[in-house]
C-alpha cells in the first residue's frame, strides 16, 4: 500500500479511540501489515530496495535518490494531512497524527533494517515480507482500488462515531 493509504486508516482507527493514544499507536501500526495482505500497486522508487533481502547500505545519494525521498515525503504528507483533515479536531490531532505515523511506521522500519540489519528489525523485516501480498495490481486498478478501500474505511469510521 501506498503511505497515505496506511495513513488514513490509521487516523480513521484512531478516531474510534481518541482518549486511548496507547492503543491507538498499536493499532495503527498493526493496521499496516493487516492492509499489506490484500493485494495492491506500490509505487516503483529508483534506488531505494524493499522487500525481502533489501540491502540500502551502498546507497548513493544522487539525483534517483532524491527524486525517491521527496516522493515518500509527499506520499507521507499527503496522507498526514488527509487523515487530520478527515479525522482531527482541535482536541484530538494529536491521536490522529499518532494513529496515521504509527501506521505508516513500518516501511521506514524497513529501510531502516536494509540499513542496519540487526534484531529486533530482522524478525520485523521477515513479518513485513511474509505477511505482503505477493499479489501486485497495476497502477490503474491498483491506485482506484486503494483510494476506494481509504474511502470505505473512512466512511465506517465516521459511521461508526
Amino acid at each position: 500500500m501506498i503511505l497515505s493509504t496506511h495513513a488514513i486508516v490509521g487516523g480513521a482507527i484512531a478516531s474510534l479511540f481518541p482518549s486511548h493514544p496507547a492503543l491507538v499507536a498499536v493499532a495503527g501500526f498493526a493496521s499496516h501489515f493487516a492492509i499489506d495482505a490484500i493485494p495492491h500497486w506500490d509505487y516503483p522508487l529508483l534506488s531505494i530496495s524493499t522487500g525481502q533481502g533489501a540491502d540500502n547500505r551502498g546507497l548513493k545519494v544522487d539525483r534517483d535518490l532524491l527524486f525517491d525521498l521527496m516522493l515518500i515525503g509527499f506520499d507521507a504528507l499527503a496522507g498526514l494531512a488527509l487523515a487530520i483533515w478527515l479525522f482531527a479536531t482541535p482536541a484530538t490531532i494529536g491521536v490522529i497524527t499518532l494513529g496515521a505515523c504509527a501506521a505508516i511506521l513500518p516501511d521506514p522500519l524497513q529501510f531502516a533494517q536494509s540499513l542496519f540489519p540487526r534484531e529486533p528489525l530482522n524478525s520485523l523485516q521477515r513479518f513485513h515480507y511474509w505477511i505482503h501480498s505477493r499479489r501486485k495490481l497495476s497502477w490503474p486498478i491498483g491506485v482506484s482500488s486503494q483510494a476506494a478501500f481509504a474511502a470505505a474505511v473512512s466512511g465506517l469510521a465516521m459511521a461508526i462515531r
